[in-house]
């Protein structure tokens, strides 16, 4: 039997009801009395211009147009989309911060396709989508730089004179020597080595394709407050940035959360909100809206880091790693948007998996005439974990030595140092993950039928692993704020800011809630949307919002169940420390007897008046409300594995997946189908990134498949058969022993399905996605040499 009354059960998800009937709103059906609709003015002619004249003249002369708004018309602020500058600590902020280096409109310059330039507002869509094409624009072309090998040519105009070179980021000196992260000398190391491997990889530029597309409200009202309604993932940071861009109290600045339609790092810090509200401010009494076409998503949230990669890594005969060398050089896009996070984390990644005696890691990220990169679930985890599982996979190849023996006897332990050196692993199951999931796939079998194929038909399996984290601490900002307030029926209301983006989160939060309290599910509700109401947060980022905002949870309720037990003491006249609440009685423990109902005790805090006709009135204690600010005391990483069985035709190139196996180490499940539902949903988004996934950019810059029908993700009859494997063993600093397992999933596959078809084929393919077209060529060249 079970320890827990809700912890580890599928309960029904509070959410579930509304979506599958349609009655959800989000932030696109949201209507509102007086409400204009605005569209941004987009350049579609150039991705780098210089602006030689703007014309709004005739735009504004169109039925239904209310008011053109061009750059002189919004603040001049300069600004960053992303809130990293709000996490990182100050010690931190130098070397790590983000500048700011993006207006509402284009300032002079276009610097990558699609980017908005002026806007329409006008009494419908249509009719301001309509004005739109009456905008003049002149433009003086200039060369276009896509990639980093262009963009630090000497001859190359600078995206921002801050940073020269185009080089908007680098590991630097004041944190890692010569900008180097890692330990050890990797040139004795290499000198020590029986077998070096090294390579050239690219990993490529992913889009999130979120179901929701982009859609915002804002309105300033006669009382001259700011509220915008966004589905942003971090709504708390979001709200400092709006307040800290248009100059006002954060007291005046209300963000408002609507349903979040999906985000995987999409909605990280800001779209669309500040032209939304910067539009809202020069209509001031108007509700304005917002509402991007799809195509649009593409051009304006964040997508994932593409970039080049060299790698060198050293073993001994016998597998023992001596040595790892590699360096990220991303695109990072046209503005400085999350400039530092992805070329640092990498490295973080890099050093978190494998006792390598030496390791040196750069990461540097340039600009680019593209669309800005920024966060996506993973956060350059699967960019590493891609290029160092298939790199590992070619050297034991050679070494003859079984990619899961060599992983089990060589992965971190307890007390290694994590992504973060610093912080040790309080907990690591990747042991029975790798044992699990090589016995549900039948590993040692197929690799040994598979060995020596031959015809046309040729199959493989391959194994992919990895960790991740459970919040950022201690490199950024974790704080969450919760308080639960305690009705007078012993009911209670949960209010916090943590994001759920679909994913469930609200569900398990709810549940650990009622476990804490020793209350049914359905006896606990949720305040989440309002920025007036809720406290903190942090956002929705780096798997943090089970970990951290269930230990808010669980702080909160013990601080309400502090208060309890110091009322409860009095009357039972006991010592709080020796009380328990069980089944809504407090009673002293091994004394059932002696007991309070917490409904009467609730009932009578709120109803707490009373008249003696001798004496006079009387007041009792008040309502109680459990409070918490809460920062986690460790980070404690998940682990995962994936194991993939292909099918590769050698005449074509075709690869088709037969069979996946997911093993994943997050301590406790809190909710077990919301645990598989990401399992499952990050696996799909990994084998779409290692498969067939990637933005497109014509020679001059412009996007070739922002739209679902050219932009080629998995669907259901794409996906292999999956078996999903949960190991359980509780981390202590965890909320009832539970890891995150928001991201790690995504990481996995791609290591696993390259090496899946490196061991039907023989053959490595480099870059990612890793096509027919790609895979065939390498089987020509390996027959030709």
């Amino acid at each position: 039997m079970s320890e827990f009354k809700t912890v580890g059960k599928s309960e029904i998800r509070v959410d579930v009801r509304g979506k599958v009937t349609g009655r959800t709103d989000y932030a696109a059906d949201l209507k509102m009395k007086g409400m204009l609709h605005a569209y941004l003015v987009r350049c579609f002619d150039y991705a780098h211009a210089n602006i030689i004249r703007l014309d709004m003249s005739e735009a504004a002369k169109e039925p239904g147009v209310v008011k053109v708004v061009g750059p002189e018309d919004v603040t001049s602020n300069i600004f960053n989309q992303s809130v990293i500058d709000i996490m990182v600590p100050p010690t931190l902020t130098g070397p790590f911060g983000d500048i700011d280096d993006q207006k509402i409109f284009a300032d002079g310059r276009v610097k990558h396709y699609g980017e908005a330039i002026c806007a329409i507002i006008a009494t419908t869509e249509a009719a301001a989508e309509h004005a739109a094409k009456k905008v003049i624009v002149e433009y003086e072309p200039l060369p276009v730089y896509l990639n980093a090998e262009a963009s630090k040519q000497a001859d190359a105009i600078q995206f921002d004179e801050r940073k020269p070179g185009n080089l908007a980021f680098q590991l630097p000196e004041a944190m890692f020597e010569n900008n180097i992260m890692g330990h050890g000398d990797v040139a004795t190391g290499f000198a020590e080595a029986d077998f070096i491997i090294e390579d050239t990889l690219y990993t490529s530029k992913q889009k999130q394709c979120q179901m929701e597309p982009n859609s915002y409200i804002a309105l300033y009202d006669d009382s001259e407050k700011l509220t915008c309604w966004s589905s942003t993932q971090m709504p708390k940071c979001v709200q400092s940035k709006l307040a800290t861009i248009f100059e006002i109290p954060v007291a005046r600045m209300k963000l408002i959360q609507t349903t979040v339609g999906g985000g995987f790092g999409a909605r990280l810090g800001m779209v669309l909100e500040p032209h939304a509200c910067a539009l809202a401010m020069a209509m001031p009494g108007y509700p304005i809206k917002i509402q991007s076409p799809r195509e649009e998503d593409w051009l304006t949230s964040p997508s994932r880091h593409p970039g080049d990669w060299k790698v060198k890594l050293g073993f001994k005969k016998d597998g023992t790693p001596v040595a790892a060398e590699a360096n990220f050089a991303s695109y990072k896009g046209a503005y400085y948007l999350d400039g530092s996070g992805v070329a640092a984390t990498t490295g973080g990644w890099l050093q978190a998996v494998y006792k390598w005696e030496n390791l040196a890691y750069q990461g540097q990220t340039y600009f680019t005439n593209q669309p800005v990169c920024g966060a996506f679930r993973g956060y350059g985890n699967p960019q590493q974990t891609f290029v160092m599982e298939s790199m590992i996979d070619r050297a034991l190849a050679q070494l003859n030595i079984d990619p899961v023996e060599w992983r089990t006897k060589w992965h971190k332990q307890v007390g290694d140092g994590s992504w973060f050196p610093d912080v040790p692993y309080s907990s690591v199951a990747i042991d029975p993950c790798l044992e699990q999931g090589a016995e549900a796939i039948g590993w040692k079998e197929k690799r040994a039928r598979y060995k020596n194929q031959t015809g046309t038909i040729r199959r493989g399996v391959g194994v992919g692993m990895t960790t991740h984290t459970s919040g950022a601490f201690p490199m950024l900002l974790e704080h969450t704020v919760c308080s639960i307030k305690l009705n007078e029926d012993a009911s209670a209301n949960l209010t916090f800011a943590c994001s759920d983006l679909g994913q469930g989160s609200h569900t398990a939060l709810r549940q650990i809630a009622a476990e804490a309290l020793d209350f049914p599910v359905s006896d606990i509700t949720l305040n989440t949307q309002d920025g007036d109401i809720t406290g903190f947060d942090i956002g929705a980022h780096a798997s943090r919002t089970l970990y951290v905002g269930g230990g808010a949870v669980i702080e909160a309720v013990n601080d309400a169940k502090r208060q309890i037990f110091e009322r409860v003491a009095k009357l039972l006249e006991a010592n709080p420390d020796d009380l328990e609440l069980k089944d809504k009685q407090v009673f002293v423990k091994g004394s059932p007897s002696r007991s309070v109902s917490l409904k009467e005790l609730l009932h009578g805090s709120v109803f707490n008046f009373d008249v003696d006709l001798a004496t006079g009135p009387s007041f009792k204690e008040g309502q109680i409300e459990g409070y918490a600010s809460y920062n986690p005391p460790h980070c404690s990483p998940p682990w995962a594995a994936t194991f993939i069985e292909v099918e590769v035709d050698m005449e074509t190139g075709e690869c088709e997946l037969l069979e996946m196996v997911n093993t994943h180490d997050i301590g406790r499940a809190i909710n077990p189908a919301i645990v598989e539902g990401q399992m499952e949903g990050g696996a799909q988004q990994g084998l779409g990134m290692a498969l067939t996934e990637e933005l497109y950019f014509s020679e001059d810059g412009k996007v070739l498949n922002n739209g679902f029908t050219d932009y080629k993700m998995l669907g259901p009859s794409d996906m292999p058969k999956m078996t999903n494997i949960i190991i359980e063993e509780p981390d202590p600093f965890g909320p009832f022993g539970a890891k995150s397992v928001g991201e790690t999933g995504l990481c996995t596959p791609l290591g696993a399905v390259a090496n899946a078809i490196y061991n039907a084929t023989g053959v490595s393919v480099t870059d990612l996605p890793i096509t027919p077209e790609k895979i065939l060529k390498a089987i020509k060249a390996q027959e030709a040499a």
